[in-house]
């Protein structure tokens, strides 16, 4: 299996969602990356990837941390 981008998007590019400034309002906003879903599948392994692309996910988050350092996040070893 080939492994997921980065971020994707319709036209099938690889760039990285923006970050949203602190208190801005995004309750308008709806994520779903249709050409990363027909590429891979949301399973628990990928689930945090295809998160990572979203306008919503917090780059300083735990989760985060752990994949930089190539920990699954649902490794509860690591987790205290």
């Amino acid at each position: 299996m080939a492994t997921p981008p980065v971020a994707g998007n319709p036209e099938g590019l690889s760039v990285a969602a923006p970050a949203q400034a602190p208190g801005t309002d995004m309750t308008g906003i709806c994520f779903k990356d249709q050409l990363w879903l027909n590429t891979y599948p949301l399973d628990r392994n990928l689930v945090f990837d295809y998160f990572a692309l979203s306008p919503f996910y917090d780059w300083t988050c735990n989760n985060e941390q752990l994949r930089m350092r190539s920990i699954h996040p649902l490794d509860l070893s690591h987790l205290s």
